[in-house]
């Protein structure tokens, strides 16, 4: 149980990132438009997906430990950069370090909890195992929100959110430098860019040369790709209601937004954390993992329907509570589709194949995110989440003609 604390401690320090909850309301505040911030997004996912395979490849041959120091001193550096910029310009340099730590992160620690739970003849418990570390990361974004949202009421400024981000990001470096050596799992002794190209292009033919591991990527590019979208939104939806909330109660609107979004977000991280924490419990109940996933894939792509109409009609408490179903469901979703994805995946690939998986989806966001962004400047977020609707549903479908495929999940376990 120590080495699954210590997972655990990671994503609860990694998640408390203070400005994830106000960071789209801090781009509004510098005066950018939805279509800027489009840009932006996509900019971050360009860079994440230039480095995202060969990071991963590095992480498998150099270590992953050393690679995941980099990444959170990558972020340390980003939030810096955010704390400073009044500007649409600036953010490119922070957004550029961010994507380091992003690319140098995913998969990476989830190749770690599987190279562990091998070498520990515990595999059989990756679906709960990986649910049970990746609620407490909710627990830390539930705890960021509630610290956020104080902090702005205190301060009236957005920008302390970056700067005291990095207080647990440096306790997240000391708690990763613990770990033991053997999880760096190195295969080379000194950096060769050649057997970097050689490993990843070996794993991105294995990951779409097998038809199970490419529908499972398209699962993920449009399921995670449209998640991350269109949770840009929740933000000004919150704001939207805050502002009647401060009409009624006489009371700032900065404050009632922080309030608001401090609320409904720390009700969601929560609810998510204990979902999470269950997702080898949901999945159990189908006959197998891919009906699993179908069925989550179907009811985001209502609830994205669901969100649009609250929107169009303003209510904006239908679309929020169909939002904070639909964020409820990915966490069921994520720890269901990491184990499917070690099912197909050698141990000495693991994160590179994870890196794909990750890489694809930000292919997605990077061609979604600026058209979402035109939609909401012209024609409303009602129009952005319709759009999301419509990919989620033609997901679903595409979904539901591959589940006649042999599905190979291994059986679950209690912890």
């Amino acid at each position: 149980m120590q080495m699954i604390s210590r997972f655990s401690l990671y994503g609860f320090l990694k998640n408390l990132n203070f400005a994830e909850p106000f960071l789209i309301l801090f781009y509004l505040s510098i005066g950018l438009n939805f279509f800027q911030i489009g840009i932006l997004v996509s900019f971050l996912n360009i860079c994440i997906n230039i480095m995202e395979i060969p990071s991963g490849a590095l992480a498998d041959i150099y270590g992953r430990k050393n690679c995941m120091l980099l990444s959170l001193s990558s972020y340390i550096f980003s939030f810096i950069i955010f704390a400073f910029s009044s500007s649409f310009e600036p953010l490119f340099a922070a957004l550029f370090l961010f994507s380091i730590g992003e690319s140098f992160r995913t998969g990476t620690h989830k190749a770690m909890i599987f190279d562990w739970l091998r070498q520990n003849n515990r595999l059989n418990e990756k679906t709960m195992v990986y649910g049970y570390t990746r609620s407490w990361s909710k627990y830390g974004s539930a705890l960021a929100v509630i610290v956020s949202s104080a902090i702005v009421i205190l301060t009236k400024d957005y920008r302390w959110i970056f700067l005291l981000s990095i207080v647990p990001y440096i306790a997240g470096l000391w708690n990763l430098a613990s770990y033991p050596d053997y999880l760096n799992n190195r295969i080379e002794g000194a950096i060769n860019i050649g057997a970097i190209f050689k490993h990843t292009a070996k794993s991105v033919k294995n990951a779409f040369g097998k038809s199970a591991l490419r529908r499972l990527i398209v699962k993920s590019m449009g399921f995670e790709g449209t998640f991350d979208i269109t949770k840009n939104f929740l933000q000004p939806i919150l704001q939207a209601q805050a502002l009647v909330i401060a009409a009624i109660l006489l009371i700032p609107e900065k404050e009632s937004t922080a309030i608001v979004v401090g609320a409904v977000y720390f009700i969601l991280h929560i609810i998510s954390a204990a979902a999470s924490k269950r997702a080898h419990i949901f999945a159990g109940r189908f006959k197998s993992d891919n009906s699993a996933i179908t069925t989550l894939i179907f009811t985001g792509a209502a609830l994205a329907f669901l969100s649009a109409a609250g929107m169009y009609t303003d209510l904006f408490i239908i679309a929020i509570s169909a939002y904070v179903v639909y964020y409820i469901i990915q966490n069921l979703w994520r720890p269901i589709l990491v184990a499917v994805y070690d099912n197909h995946a050698d141990n000495s690939e693991q994160a590179t194949i994870l890196s794909i998986e990750s890489q694809a989806k930000t292919v997605g966001i990077t061609i979604f995110a600026p058209v979402a962004g035109f939609i909401a400047d012209n024609w409303g977020i009602e129009g952005a989440l319709l759009l999301s609707a419509v990919i989620m549903l033609a997901l679903g479908f595409f979904s539901l003609a591959g589940d006649r495929e042999k599905d190979e999940r291994k059986p679950s376990a209690t912890l």
